[in-house]
């Protein structure tokens, strides 16, 4: 009787198991991943169940939740590259691509000719911003496939994201002999033409590609661009209304767009997709700029004027932003043993502030740098500008006071003036300017 109950309870779990497996199973099919989590629960210690919760998990946006799933995972199993390459997803999802390149280098390490492990390696370490080992990972992928545009193009990208512009353009050149049809490639170039005012060689790579494909956002960006640069305003503006058209609203194409519509007349052109950019960016002032000239142009003449008076105020900066820059850069030149510098930087700060302890600052510095002409010309023009009411310390008797701790700066201006003055007396400085004066 005993065996028939135990025999019993065993088929009804086995029965319940089922029936929950399939339920799971039609959860999933319908994408109801919250039911999926439920049915699962949080004790599901197998690995099927851990795998399925972890997919559910990811699908919700729930991250750290899937990622320990997956963690449970590695630990029954570390060489699991389906369960190091869906952890790392999880972590690029999660913008920490530092710890995704670390994944997708543990499943390299179990398949060292996996092209895939090794290409997620480079692209997260380029994500991450940590281009030496990028630029590492490029070489380890050129070692083993010279022949391939692959490694050249993200060397290329690595070498840019250490300001080596030189080897950047190198690799894309290298990886563009190998294959002109690469759109990224291709439109890197471009760029690097553009941004040298190679207008004509970024046009000519361009067209090229297009003549194979016309849809690659980035390369018309460049073609475009590089046609506005040129002045054939014409052929820019097909361009940037063809990439309008493939869904491309992003600033700099409604900017040169407007650009292009300006330079070819049409301004009500001109004036809607540079106020569109405008929205995106009201800070830019070359924005500004042309959205000011095409409304003066326009039945927005007022709004015009408005426009190029807020370039002004963005282009012009305040005066309290200048003395907070002056201010930081004596600073900043203290710091880096510039006195010369230093001195400049006060003397500009003085300009706008006018306060008279930067005179007495710069002849310190002076006075410091034993140039007696300046430092004398500095502790007069700062005792100048002080008011005669504020220029001694006095005592209880109303008398100037002599101790050095307790005297204005005014006085001590005026003890330096005549200290300098009497040590060039007795260096002969006074007597050679008496004889050099006859």
């Amino acid at each position: 009787m005993k065996k028939f109950v135990t025999l019993l309870l065993c088929t009804i779990s086995l029965s319940l198991f089922a029936q929950v497996d399939d339920e799971i199973r039609r959860a999933m099919d319908r994408c109801d991943y919250e039911a999926v989590i439920r049915l699962i629960g949080s004790d599901a210690q197998d690995s099927l169940s851990l795998m399925v919760k972890a997919q559910a998990l990811k699908a919700m946006n729930r991250y750290p939740e899937a990622i320990k799933s997956l963690n449970s995972l590695i630990m029954k199993d570390s060489t699991n590259t389906k369960v190091l390459t869906d952890l790392a997803e999880c972590y690029k999802l999660m913008g920490n691509f530092r710890r995704a390149a670390d994944c997708f280098q543990k499943a390299v390490s179990l398949q060292p000719d996996n092209t895939y492990f090794r290409l997620q390696v480079i692209r997260s370490l380029l994500a991450s911003e940590n281009y030496e080992e990028a630029r590492t990972a490029c070489h380890g992928w050129l070692e083993r496939d010279t022949l391939s545009a692959t490694g050249y193009k993200y060397l290329g990208q690595a070498y840019e994201g250490l300001q080596d512009l030189v080897s950047a353009f190198s690799s894309y050149n290298a990886a563009y002999r190998r294959d002109s049809l690469d759109g990224q490639t291709v439109a890197r170039i471009a760029g690097f033409f553009n941004n040298n005012q190679q207008f004509g060689d970024a046009v000519e790579v361009t067209e090229h590609y297009r003549l194979s494909d016309t849809t690659h956002i980035d390369v018309n960006r460049q073609n475009a661009k590089a046609y506005c640069m040129l002045k054939e305003y014409g052929t820019a503006v097909n361009r940037y209304e063809a990439l309008k058209n493939l869904g491309d609203r992003s600033f700099l194409t409604l900017y040169y767009l407007g650009v292009s519509h300006y330079g070819d007349g049409w301004f009500y052109g001109a004036y809607d997709n540079l106020k569109e950019a405008y929205r995106k960016n009201s800070m830019d002032v070359n924005v500004l700029y042309y959205l000011a000239k095409a409304a003066a142009r326009t039945s927005w003449k007022k709004e015009g004027a408005e426009y190029m008076e807020e370039a002004f105020r963005i282009a012009v900066p305040t005066d309290s932003m200048m003395v907070r820059l002056y201010d930081g850069l004596a600073e900043c030149y203290g710091h880096a043993g510039n006195t010369l510098k230093k001195v400049e930087a006060l003397e500009k700060l003085y300009t706008y502030t006018r306060q008279s302890m930067l005179l007495y600052k710069i002849a310190n510095l002076y006075d410091w740098k034993e140039d007696a002409k300046n430092a004398i010309r500095y502790y007069e023009k700062y005792m100048a500008t002080v008011p005669e009411d504020q220029r001694y310390a006095l005592d209880e008797n109303g008398n100037p006071v002599e101790d050095d701790t307790r005297i204005t700066y005014y006085q001590r201006a005026w003890k330096r003036v005549k200290a300098i003055k009497e040590e060039g007396f007795f260096r002969g400085d006074i007597v050679k300017r008496v004889f050099e004066s006859k």
